[in-house]
């Protein structure tokens, strides 16, 4: 019994010293460690349950989009009449059941680790659903970890409802209202909807979702698993789009980043 554990630990040295022996590059120096985590902030402010928070919440966000695969799934077949066409009857439902898809799912994001809603949570009144995030970073770490945006996630319960930044004239001295974040990022003037607005930034912003188009997020819900209710609500035709044959490569690349080629394979 000795002598077989013995040369079974033999036979794990030896396993092991060619493993190593093979680990090295063709001109005998060992390939680079991987690149570590891009942490440019000062110590502290990285909270230290970060990681594991981030994998909660992705787990959370799973669920809610996994629930409302069911609700799709549970609609009736959609009946559409009229001039423009609409549905009839499971319209709404339809719509709102299309929206929650959209909020919650991880692939609109370059690494597909990140959906509107991983900053907004119902159960945090549809904001930030990390509390060390909350009591020291502020602003939520995006796509790629831990690059992090420069604002507090706003509530999706009263953003809304902020009309178009204006001048008002009747209050002494002047002021400025409406709109979205007090730097003015979204005004609205464009949309005439500040948070109609301020939807369109996310997911080409290099600190959050990360895209580097939004023709990007097209071509994810071009190949989403609920494309047939998308076409349901906006038309068959929605994504009636010739795609270059490099749109998957360019849309796993977050926004600024560039691909090199390493031994065959592409990394950032």
């Amino acid at each position: 019994m000795r002598r077989r554990i013995q040369i079974a630990l033999a036979c794990v040295a030896v396993l092991g010293s060619a493993m190593a022996v093979h680990s090295l590059s063709a001109n005998g120096k060992r390939p680079p460690p991987p690149p570590s985590v891009y942490n440019p902030y000062p110590p502290g402010i990285l909270p230290a349950d970060l990681d594991s928070e981030i994998a909660r919440v992705q787990r959370e966000v799973n669920l809610i989009f996994n629930e409302a695969i069911g609700e799709w799934q549970a609609l009736p077949p959609p009946n559409v009449e009229g001039n423009p066409p609409t549905i009839q009857g499971s319209g709404y439902n339809a719509v709102e059941v299309l929206g929650k898809l959209l909020n919650f799912d991880l692939t609109i994001s370059p690494f597909k680790n990140q959906a509107c809603g991983s900053c907004h949570m119902p159960y945090a009144g549809f904001s930030g659903p990390i509390p060390s995030v909350n009591l020291t970073m502020i602003a939520y770490p995006g796509t790629f970890h831990f690059r992090a945006g420069k604002r507090v996630a706003q509530r999706y319960t009263y953003s809304p409802d902020f009309p178009v930044l204006e001048l008002n004239t009747t209050l002494v001295p002047n002021a400025f209202f409406g709109g979205n974040f007090w730097d003015a990022r979204s005004t609205g003037y464009k949309l005439q909807s500040a948070d109609a607005e301020q939807a369109q930034h996310p997911p080409v912003d290099t600190q959050e979702m990360g895209f580097p188009d939004t023709a990007c997020i097209a071509f994810r819900l071009s190949r989403a698993k609920y494309r047939p209710l998308f076409e349901e609500v906006w038309g068959t035709d929605s994504f009636d789009i010739h795609w270059p044959q490099d749109t998957e490569q360019i849309c796993d690349t977050p926004g600024g980043a560039a691909l090199r080629p390493r031994h065959g394979k592409q990394y950032l």
